[in-house]
């Protein structure tokens, strides 16, 4: 057996030079990528940090838009208010205003009416003279078919003289498609109807209640005066059924 005999150099600095080189590569990569890596999150620092700027400039608009906004809901609020309340007191005005008018227009039918009444018995030479009915008036009650009848004469002339008479009233109606003529008692609401006579020197006034069937469909009411003295004409005066109503609705 032959024995082989094998020379090696010794280099003990090759070793360490070997391990200063890895170490200054490992050293240039690291500070490289500690520098690419510094430069990305500079770069994105700044990116995060411009956007959080512009968020919270985004925040400030939009909080002074939202106050704006409330400023303006809390105006138009108070302005809505201001019309609702406007607005009542418009329709109370107006419903006021209306009522008044409606007394007014009444109160001066009624003056004219109490006027043309007075002048028919203070001023006999503008009238008609003798007895006559001034007013006549129908008014409905609850009760369906029932109405009150108020009718008012007047004298004319000749105050100083009392008239005296009896007055005959008659509804004219359709029954059964005939027209027919029907005594007034007969729709007296009393049990024992009252003949209606009359003794004035200036008015006097009459009223009951009076109860018409469906049977008949009224079309007017005839008044018919008939003086006591001897040789006096009749008066007959005739009223539409439906003026009636109206004058005493």
């Amino acid at each position: 057996m032959q024995h082989r005999i094998v020379i090696a150099r010794h280099r003990p600095w090759l070793k360490w030079l070997l391990l200063a080189g890895g170490t200054c590569v490992l050293a240039v990569a690291a500070w490289t990528l500690y520098q690419l890596t510094r430069a990305a999150t500079a770069d994105e620092f700044e990116h995060t940090r411009s956007e959080v700027e512009a968020l919270q400039a985004d925040r400030r608009t939009l909080v002074r838009d939202l106050r704006v906004a409330r400023a303006e809901v809390r105006r138009l609020k108070e302005r809505v208010t201001y019309l609702k309340q406007s607005q009542t007191i418009d329709e109370q005005a107006t419903q006021v205003v209306r009522e008044s008018l409606a007394q007014l227009q009444a109160e001066a039918a009624d003056l004219r009416e109490q006027l043309a009444f007075y002048r028919g018995i203070a001023a006999p030479e503008q009238s008609r003279a003798g007895v006559r009915v001034h007013e006549l008036k129908l008014v409905p009650t609850k009760d369906a078919g029932q109405l009150t009848y108020d009718l008012v004469l007047i004298q004319s002339a000749n105050h100083e003289k009392r008239v005296a008479g009896k007055v005959e009233m008659a509804l004219v109606g359709m029954r059964r498609g005939n027209e027919v003529t029907i005594p007034w008692a007969q729709f007296q609401a009393s049990e024992k109807p009252a003949e209606l006579g009359f003794s004035l020197r200036y008015f006097q006034e009459f009223s009951g209640l009076v109860r018409v069937s469906d049977e008949i469909t009224p079309l007017r009411v005839v008044v018919t005066l008939v003086p006591q003295a001897a040789g006096a004409p009749k008066i007959e005066q005739a009223f539409e059924w439906g003026r009636l109503i109206n004058a005493g609705g």
